[in-house]
This record gives structure tokens, sequence and C-alpha cells, in this order.
């Protein structure tokens, strides 16, 4: 087999495996893999726009509209216009989203365990290393 497209399987799989593995953690909390995602990144730099949660979302492309709205209606996010310009909409975590990311970061323990594992420091070193040379060409 090719070596390029061996890669290119092996990263699908991987990715797979680690979502399927992920979700099955979340199963309890009641959310997805992308909505646990969506409530890390804006615990982690909330206020976002759309734009700008859409931008930082890895795990969904397009517009992550559906989304958001599944969060709001799930009282884990607010949505209030924004104090720079009411064109824009900003996110926020509830207090049901700040106790959500903490029940995720519990619920994602075991995966990163799991992953401590199977490769070592340098080895991550050195895979990290690859895939962000793949992802930096155009």
């Amino acid at each position: 087999m090719d070596q390029v497209l061996e890669f290119v399987l092996a990263v699908k799989a991987v990715h797979r495996e680690i979502n399927r593995r992920f979700s099955e953690a979340l199963r309890p909390l009641g959310i997805t893999v992308v909505q646990a995602e969506a409530i890390l990144i804006l615990a982690d730099g909330q206020p976002l726009t759309l734009g700008e949660l859409g931008s930082r979302l890895i795990a969904e492309t397009g517009n992550p509209s559906r989304l958001v709205d599944r969060l709001h209606n799930a009282g884990l996010v607010h949505r209030h216009p924004s104090a720079h310009d009411r064109r824009h909409v900003e996110l926020t975590l509830t207090p049901h989203g700040h106790e959500m990311v903490t029940r995720i970061q519990q619920a994602r323990r075991p995966l990163l365990e799991w992953g401590r594992t199977l490769l070592d420091d340098t080895e991550f070193a050195a895979a990290t290393t690859a895939l962000r040379r793949v992802l930096s060409q155009p």
C-alpha cells in the first residue's frame, strides 16, 4: 500500500476511535462530541461570536448556528448582542454550561489516560509535529 494512503487511512481510523470513545464517555451527560468541544472552547475564551466559535471548532465544519441553538435550548449557552457591534451575537456559558465543563473534563480523563498508555511524550511530540506540518501546507 502507498505510504501516504496508509497514513491517511490510519489518521481517519484513529480519529474515528477517539470520537467513539469520547462519545461513549459523554453519553451519560447527554451531549455530543461536537457540543462538548464547543462548550470547552467557550470556557477557554468567552465571550465569542458565532463566527469565532465556528473558526475554532475542529469537529464540525460550516456554520455552527444549529449547534449553538441546541446548546442554547439545553440551557448551556447564553446569546446576547455584542457590546462592540450589535450586528453580532456573543456567546457565553450559563451556570449550567460552566458545570458541564467540569463534567466534560472528568468524562474525558479516561480517554486521555488511555492515550498515555499508547505512546510516550517523545512519540506524541513527533506525531503532533508531523500532523501539524501536514495541516500547515496549502
